[in-house]
């Protein structure tokens, strides 16, 4: 599409309700603004909605009062735009169906924090493990190394590796729980 230039004449044509200007105008503008609402609009008949609210405006204003600046009709047509389409938002809002009052989806405040807990209480027996343990566990479960990796860094074959899992998981299980229970014992009717 070729960029128009507008001048006095065109605009007085257009307030004169000259029907092959107002053809011209209508098709230049009407690519214009439909690129512009593409993104901004869910349907085709809401575009053409708002591109007719825009040509009416436009078009009523020409003809009641003119227009100093011709060269500037093309923004004018844009902020006319502009306001139409926020009209247009501001009347979809208000016909929008009302939110729910209801619980949000997410976690309750009290089970956030439970989880933030267990996650220090893990962290905590993690660091307490032995070194090798402590390197395995880390590897393998938290940096999801591959198994074939953490042999090689290891110095070990596969099989000695799951072994050397198997134990690291039974003594952070048997830390882990040691750990609960003295909490658990440690519990006071006040918290």
């Amino acid at each position: 599409m070729q960029r128009q230039a507008f001048d006095a004449e065109y605009v007085q044509r257009l307030s004169k309700s000259d029907g092959e200007t107002e053809r011209d105008f209508v098709a230049y503008f009407s690519e214009l603004l439909s690129i512009k609402l593409r993104s901004r609009l869910r349907s085709a008949d809401q575009i053409q909605d708002v591109i007719q609210e825009t040509f009416l405006r436009v078009l009523k204003t020409l003809r009641a009062s003119g227009m100093e600046n011709p060269q500037a009709l093309g923004s004018f047509v844009n902020s006319v735009c502009n306001n139409v389409l926020f009209e247009f938002y501001r009347t979809q809002s208000r016909f929008a169906e009302a939110a729910e009052d209801r619980p949000g989806d997410e976690p309750p405040a009290e089970s956030a924090l439970a989880q933030k807990q267990e996650c220090d209480a893990v962290r905590r027996v993690v660091e307490e493990l032995p070194e090798k343990d402590r390197k395995i566990l880390r590897w393998l479960f938290f940096e999801e190394r591959d198994k074939d990796e953490v042999c090689r860094a290891l110095d070990i074959d596969r099989e000695y590796l799951r072994v050397l899992v198997h134990r690291a998981k039974l003594r952070f299980r048997d830390d882990y729980l040691r750990r609960s229970a003295t909490k658990v014992g440690r519990a006071t009717p006040m918290g």
